[in-house]
């Protein structure tokens, strides 16, 4: 293993425990290889903890419709990522950690993704940061209504959703770890 491997996995590793460090108590945290069962799994034990913290069922539903959102998103795009070069370690490997404070609950989840998805994503999410909750309802139907869908099934629809579920601009980060993937990081807080 070189030396640059492990950089890019002790930066992972490290943003792991800043992350599970912030932004309140935390609820649930997985970092791992991700499969259809752990997925499967990861949804349930948050929905299992998200009733057990509050009792808004209304706000249940808004942060499992964004933790699922996000984590689907994940799982699509192992799909782009060719396994003859697969990272080491390896690309599969995913951040996801849901806690709350007072004022908010927070998702942050993080995942390896070819540069040019990086690219895509990034313009992606400015274009709807810059949007106001009208525009993003409109951007929504029109999107929904164009039935574009991309090789993954989607039309952009999971991001747009996640914006609109939580009524904040979406933050984010991207690490680079290699010339072709870098480590995606989306920050979701959803108000109480």
């Amino acid at each position: 293993m070189d030396n640059t491997i492990i950089e890019v996995h002790s930066e992972v590793n490290s943003l792991y425990e800043k992350l599970k460090g912030r932004n309140g108590n935390k609820l649930f945290a997985f970092k791992g290889i991700m499969n259809d069962d752990i997925l499967g799994e990861i949804l349930s034990r948050v929905e299992d903890t998200l009733s057990e913290h509050e009792s808004l069922m209304k706000l249940q539903r808004r942060i499992n419709v964004i933790a699922v959102e996000i984590l689907q998103n994940i799982f699509h795009h192992f799909e782009g990522i060719d396994s003859k070069t697969v990272l080491e370690p390896p690309s599969n490997i995913v951040l996801f950690l849901l806690s709350k404070d007072k004022n908010a609950y927070y998702i942050v989840a993080g995942n390896y993704v070819p540069i040019e998805t990086a690219n895509f994503l990034k313009e992606r999410i400015d274009s709807i940061n810059e949007l106001s909750v009208d525009e993003l309802k409109k951007r929504y139907r029109k999107v929904l209504s164009n039935g574009d869908f991309s090789e993954q099934g989607g039309a952009g629809l999971g991001i747009i959703d996640i914006a609109r579920k939580s009524g904040q601009k979406l933050d984010y980060e991207f690490s680079s770890t290699n010339e072709t993937h870098s480590f995606f990081t989306i920050k979701v807080s959803v108000p109480i």
